[in-house]
């Protein structure tokens, strides 16, 4: 069963209708919801993170996701509001060309673009302090402190690092990979999963694969430093716990946003750290060595529930 067929379809016609969006780096979700805030219907669509310039493509695929979601849920667009929480979208400058796009596209009558970061605080905080570490293409941890100010560390893009991330997981498989090759390191296995997962057959080939690669392409490595980890290959389980230290070092330049003795609640979010998955271990005990106050919850994320959360108690 796929994400869209688990909404039920409604057996009416909402009269107000809110959107919510999660427009990520490696996929959109888009919920709609009635003012009680319960999902009618949901769509999940292709990456719709905001590039300079790219406003109107990022809009697009939004737009597409976002009538799919009403069609499920028997609701005609535009919507009353929608807010967009956009990777990439840090800036006004790209928040503004992306709500213009997606309000020209017809999504809302009215729509607020945020980083997506602020959609998984609300999320997972519910306007509550907290911080949010999230690990999907790239890394990046808001923070919400006491006085309800929003703060970040890190996702300042693949060029800049995004310690921890996908593209910096899958990178270091290419270092595993041409390591080994070299006869330079332990053994390891990532060469050969590398080659098995893109239908390549030698190392050559792997390195022409990275000439043309997107950051996303690469991120997508990362799945198979998780998967060797969690089958005991020393060199994946290495780069999964210095993963996890660079993950940890963003809650803890956002900690002294928390004056106090107080635990400090954190959440997780992001295709890399799934309940099960080894990142989110080595993350937990990282968190425990270096911000001995955060107190990891296990929960679900949903931004894109968040996104809608914000929409309907917009006034």
């Amino acid at each position: 069963m796929n994400a869209e067929s688990r909404s039920p379809v409604p057996s009416f016609r909402p009269s107000v209708v809110f959107v919510g969006a999660d427009a990520g780096a490696s996929h959109c979700s888009v919920v709609l919801g009635g003012e009680d805030l319960k999902v009618l219907g949901r769509a999940e669509g292709p990456p719709s993170a905001m590039k300079p310039g790219g406003a109107a493509a990022a809009a697009a695929v939004i737009a597409d996701t976002a009538r799919r979601a009403a069609a499920q849920a028997r609701a005609s667009l535009p919507a009353v509001r929608a807010v967009v929480g956009a990777a990439g979208a840090g800036r006004p400058q790209e928040q503004a060309e992306l709500a213009a796009a997606v309000t020209q596209a017809g999504v809302a009558r009215s729509v607020r673009v945020v980083p997506d970061g602020e959609v998984a605080l609300m999320a997972a905080f519910e306007g509550r302090p907290g911080i949010l570490i999230n690990a999907g293409t790239g890394s990046v941890a808001f923070a919400r402190d006491p006085a309800g100010q929003v703060h970040r560390a890190g996702g300042h893009g693949w060029q800049f690092g995004d310690e921890g991330g996908g593209y910096w997981l899958g990178r270091r498989a290419l270092d595993a990979a041409a390591r080994a090759q070299d006869g330079r390191s332990e053994g390891s296995t990532l060469l050969a999963r590398l080659l098995g997962a893109l239908g390549l057959q030698r190392f050559d080939d792997l390195v022409r694969w990275t000439t043309t690669a997107t950051p996303a392409q690469v991120a997508a490595l990362a799945l198979h430093v998780l998967n060797a980890a969690k089958e005991g290959e020393a060199v994946a389980q290495h780069a999964v716990t210095d993963a996890a230290r660079e993950l940890a070092g963003l809650a803890l330049a956002l900690e002294p946003h928390f004056p106090g003795s107080e635990p400090i609640p954190v959440a997780a979010a992001g295709g890399l750290l799934a309940p099960q998955s080894p990142l989110a271990a080595a993350l937990r005990e990282s968190l425990a060595a270096s911000v001995p106050r955060a107190r990891l919850s296990s929960a679900r994320i949903d931004p894109a529930v968040g996104a809608l959360k914000l929409a309907a108690r917009a006034s």
